[in-house]
């Protein structure tokens, strides 16, 4: 294997550990809440403040990236995996299981900064970015890595109980280290910057808000489709759980083309088209009745996932300083969790009455302003003085 493609399966074996955890835990709830009879209510706080953990603490893992070096920090993330999965799998009790938990998103945080610090030093191009299939690559890892959980979980749970979820980061983060230390660079660290943290640019900023709002609508749908299948369609949960396949599927496949697209077509009419295609399946959720028009919603909002993943993920580079790497792609890696949250938290209100008219209007409202906001985002890096200008590479 090529040098590039030894870094690029590196940090992408050590970046699935987030979204793969994040999904893993909902199919051991249920379990984890008869073992410690705690309710229903203080058991979701793994998943709650495993999500809140993930807007908080990517940028401060990109920061000491970014000050420290970023091996030695996608490294220690590493090792909090393996580390925290044999103390959540050892816990005694429901508060130690928390604990354990929050330490886990600590370290499953640390890798995606710490990791496209490393790639933007090693392989970025002319305008910054690295190049396009490692992007793309990456992107699918983690959407992949993300659709895997529950089912991953499922098989777990049924085999060794929910304590296995939690182990089988164990071997998986030993694997994933013994690759970090043999295909990982050493990167010289940025001279030492007069404030302790970086300020984030504009287009970073209208980038990242971008990916928020788009997750809004991603979630919403991701959240909403199976729940409407069981209260308003009568569908099992076994089957409403298979209706969001094509989101996720979709996600992965069509990332490819989103690379194709961009370069032929450019990063603002891809960018444009993802929020169009977003737009579509939210209006479409208006007339959703027959199971069969919910897989139609489905397919456009997993095919708008992957053009906006790939097409925002991107611009980060444009918009970041070679230095600031780290807590830039750790920003945008917290805006996915705060449209996350933010999902979560309106699905009650959206659908307490089983249908689909307020979450479809909602998302129809987001999603336009995603649109106007794919249309005004900046593309290209602004023109500085050389004097000024940021010299990427190691």
């Amino acid at each position: 294997m090529e040098r590039a493609g030894r870094l690029t399966a590196a940090v992408a074996l050590g970046t699935l550990f987030n979204p793969l955890n994040s999904s893993m835990i909902a199919v051991a709830l249920t379990h984890i809440e008869a073992e410690f009879h705690v309710g229903i209510a203080a058991v979701t706080w793994l998943a709650t403040g495993f999500y809140l953990t993930g807007i908080l603490v990517p940028p401060l893992m990109g920061t000491l990236a970014d000050r420290f070096g970023p091996r030695p920090v996608f490294c220690a993330g590493l090792v909090t995996m393996a580390v925290t999965g044999v103390l959540a799998a050892l816990a005694p009790t429901y508060p130690a299981l928390v604990g354990v938990r929050l330490l886990q998103a600590f370290g499953s945080c640390a890798t995606m900064p710490a990791g496209m610090a490393i790639v933007r030093a090693e392989m970025s191009g002319e305008d910054g970015r690295p190049p396009p299939r490692v992007i793309a690559t990456i992107s699918m890892v983690l959407t992949a890595s993300a659709a895997a959980g529950p089912v991953l979980s499922g098989f777990l749970v049924t085999l060794g109980g929910w304590r296995a979820i939690f182990l089988v980061n164990v071997p998986l983060a030993a694997v994933a280290f013994a690759v970090a230390l043999r295909w990982l660079p050493k990167v010289r660290v940025r001279r030492p910057r007069e404030a302790l943290l970086p300020r984030l640019s504009g287009g970073l900023l209208a980038t990242g808000g971008q990916y928020a709002l788009v997750n809004v609508v991603f979630y919403l749908g991701f959240f909403a489709v199976p729940l409407w299948a069981q209260r308003s369609a009568g569908v099992p949960a076994h089957v409403a759980g298979l209706l969001v396949l094509p989101m996720a599927g979709l996600a992965i496949v069509m990332t490819p083309v989103a690379v194709a697209l961009a370069a032929r077509t450019g990063m603002r009419a891809l960018l444009v088209l993802s929020a169009a295609l977003l737009l579509g399946g939210s209006c479409l959720m208006l007339a959703v009745g027959p199971v069969g028009l919910i897989l139609a919603v489905a397919a456009l909002l997993g095919v708008a996932s992957a053009f906006s993943q790939f097409g925002l993920n991107s611009l980060v580079f444009v918009h970041a300083e070679g230095r600031d790497t780290g807590v830039a792609v750790g920003f945008f890696q917290s805006s996915r969790y705060v449209g996350a949250a933010v999902a979560s938290s309106l699905l009650g209100v959206l659908f307490d009455g089983g249908g689909l008219d307020r979450g479809g209007w909602t998302m129809a409202a987001v999603s336009a302003v995603v649109l106007v906001a794919g249309a005004l985002v900046p593309v290209r890096r602004p023109v500085r003085p050389a004097s000024d200008g940021d010299r990427s590479g190691p």
